[in-house]
């Protein structure tokens, strides 16, 4: 079935076959309005809504010929498992707690089988105002200004949607942007941190005026040396920000609570509880020394800052307690960007240890791994993306190559034509496009050399538009540098 144009600023009707399920589940006050016409790929059939993509397979041997596609899962929302909490506003699916909030339009819309599984904690999005959960299929907000609370889906659809979709009004508090992709330079050391400590990455990987590779994620940021590759540490994002420091106490000898010493018998009072929760998480060399004693900044929330970062203890009705970051990295990421000073650098903890100042010099590190993603699609097939560069550390005078793979449910793709796409540091581009993959579903493209001053960060994207016109985008970077 061919797609018919939808041109912008054009609203479609949702069509007869999704009406009855549309209404079903809502409706436009639910769904929001159809933002795409019906089309067909492999004999099942789909049409987005502003929040979601509508999917009937009427040969389905199930029983069950509708449902959503899991656009949360297929836009990257996903975060790693937590462990059942001993106590639980909410409600625990599957290693995430569904906020109570969204636990009345969750249940009302059909649970798992229509909304699918939880795949993220709550987050609060200073730039939106809003408070926001994912799940496989959809995501669900509620704007901090309003009262009462009102849950509702965030506009997945209108983000996911590969067609000309309708225009929604501008500063819709429900539009989603397309999430960044955790840099490979940062990918070990958030790994190891924990998706949960630093958040979400809120902007691309770039480079900062000294050389070094910064990414913002919504609690922490991370920093990238590339005079000796393998090093990652946190920027001392308290100290950037200006935040306060408290006058150096004394020992409080209060239960519960371990006195870090700084200066002279001074520093500060921390509890233990926020001790071991950095112990999963870096411990101190992760979040630096405190720079604050612990203080109530509400009625249910308790917040100590240290140089990396803060943290915060949110306490609930049913006497549970959270410790998790505060998102600093929305604050930071509203300044200007600017240099590390040596004396930072000097404060900046190293995830990975500090080096040993009489170390012998580096010399490039080995080919990195592939970035891989893979994509869930209709009819339990599932895309995997593997892109790599021949040089993660390109000297000027060299020629960069890239490759990609592309395997369906495991199996090589032949025949599969990608392109990429090469953003270049004084903001233009280039365009290639690579010869069909082989019977090993792999195919590279040697590129022109790139006239850029060493240290620049040179980001690109690999799509792929497979044979039933699903297309599948890896972002991935390399750096333009020369060693002394």
């Amino acid at each position: 079935m061919a797609v018919a144009p939808v041109l912008p600023g054009v609203y479609e009707d949702v069509d007869p076959t999704f009406r009855e399920y549309y209404e079903l589940l809502g409706g436009v006050e639910t769904l929001g309005p159809a933002i795409s016409p019906l089309f067909e790929q492999r004999g099942v059939r789909y049409q987005y809504t502003a929040t979601v993509k509508m999917m009937n397979d009427p040969q389905a041997t199930s029983g069950r010929v509708f449902w959503l596609a899991p656009l949360g899962l297929d836009l990257g929302f996903k975060e790693p498992p937590l462990p059942p909490p001993e106590n639980v506003d909410g409600r625990y699916v599957d290693g995430h707690v569904i906020h109570p909030n969204f636990l009345d339009l969750y249940d009302q819309l059909g649970g798992i089988s229509v909304v699918g599984r939880p795949i993220s904690e709550l987050h609060y999005n200073p730039e939106k105002q809003r408070h926001e959960q994912y799940f496989e299929n959809l995501g669900m907000y509620w704007l901090e200004r309003e009262t009462p609370i009102k849950a509702r889906l965030l506009h997945l659809g209108a983000t996911a949607c590969d067609y000309p979709c309708r225009e929604l009004p501008a500063g819709d508090p429900g539009m989603v942007d397309p999430p960044h992709q955790t840099a490979k330079f940062f990918q070990e050391a958030v790994a190891r941190l924990g998706a949960n400590f630093t958040g979400f990455p809120i902007t691309e990987a770039y480079q900062t005026p000294d050389g070094f590779i910064e990414q913002v994620f919504e609690c922490a940021v991370l920093l990238y040396d590339p005079a000796e590759p393998g090093r990652v540490f946190l920027r001392p994002i308290s100290i950037d920000l200006g935040l306060r420091h408290d006058p150096l106490a004394s020992p409080s000898g209060q239960d519960g609570f371990v006195f870090i010493e700084l200066e002279a018998g001074k520093g500060y009072n921390v509890p233990q509880r926020f001790l071991d929760y950095l112990a999963q998480h870096g411990g101190l060399d992760a979040s630096g020394m405190p720079i604050s004693e612990l203080r109530r900044v509400s009625d249910a929330i308790n917040r100590q800052c240290f140089v990396n970062l803060c943290l915060e203890e949110q306490q609930y009705a049913s006497g549970q307690a959270i410790i998790r970051p505060v998102q600093l990295g929305f604050n930071y990421k509203m300044l200007p960007v600017r240099p590390m000073s040596s004396l930072e650098q000097s404060e900046a903890s190293s995830a990975e240890g500090d080096p040993a100042s009489d170390s012998p010099a580096v010399n490039p590190p080995p080919l990195p791994q592939a970035t891989v993603a893979s994509f869930s699609t209709p009819q339990a097939r599932e895309v995997t993306m593997r892109v790599w560069e021949s040089f993660a550390m390109l000297a000027p005078d060299q020629n960069q190559e890239i490759g990609v793979s592309v395997l369906e449910n495991d199996q090589p793709l032949r025949n599969v034509e990608p392109y990429l796409i090469l953003f270049l540091p004084d903001g233009t581009e280039r365009n290639y496009y690579l010869y069909p993959t082989g019977a090993d579903g792999v195919s590279s493209i040697v590129l022109d050399k790139i006239n850029a001053p060493t240290g620049s960060l040179i980001s690109y994207q690999v799509c792929v538009l497979d044979q039933a016109l699903e297309q599948y985008c890896v972002k991935d970077s390399f750096l333009i540098w020369q060693n002394p």
